[in-house]
């Protein structure tokens, strides 16, 4: 009995310090290579984007070539997960630090189910 405890703790350990990439991880590695098409694969087809003091709902294509203008204004330099939550309703955010040679940038990143996965609905950069 005790062999089949330990065992049963070494594999929940096992199990739990085992790292799971999620579309957050994948967004924030998008970004850090500066790959808009590998970030607005997880926009819905309009998205609530905010870039700087640029605001509005745009389409998924309108959103790429503003992040394209953005990250060729912007290169980056290092990105970082600072927080990542979830509603009692099954939307997920996140806030991701977005540091360019020339500034750093706080990014605010809302997902939900659309029927289609969990899809970016809104997705804030602005200066930190």
């Amino acid at each position: 009995m005790k062999k089949l405890v330990v065992l049963g703790i070494l594999l929940i350990s096992l199990f739990g310090f085992q790292s799971k990439s999620d579309s957050f991880d994948e967004i924030a590695g998008a970004m850090k290579a500066g790959q808009v098409g590998g970030l607005t694969q997880f926009f819905s087809s309009s998205v609530e984007l905010t870039l700087l003091d640029n605001e509005g709902i745009y389409s998924k294509q309108q959103a790429e070539q503003m992040l394209r203008t953005f990250f060729n204004q912007h290169p980056p330099k290092s990105v970082s997960i600072q927080h990542k939550g979830s509603s009692g309703q099954g939307a997920k955010y996140a806030i991701i630090i977005y540091e360019a040679s020339n500034g750093k940038f706080r990014s605010y990143i809302f997902m939900k189910d659309n029927g289609k996965g969990m899809q970016v609905n809104e997705f804030k950069l602005e200066r930190e």
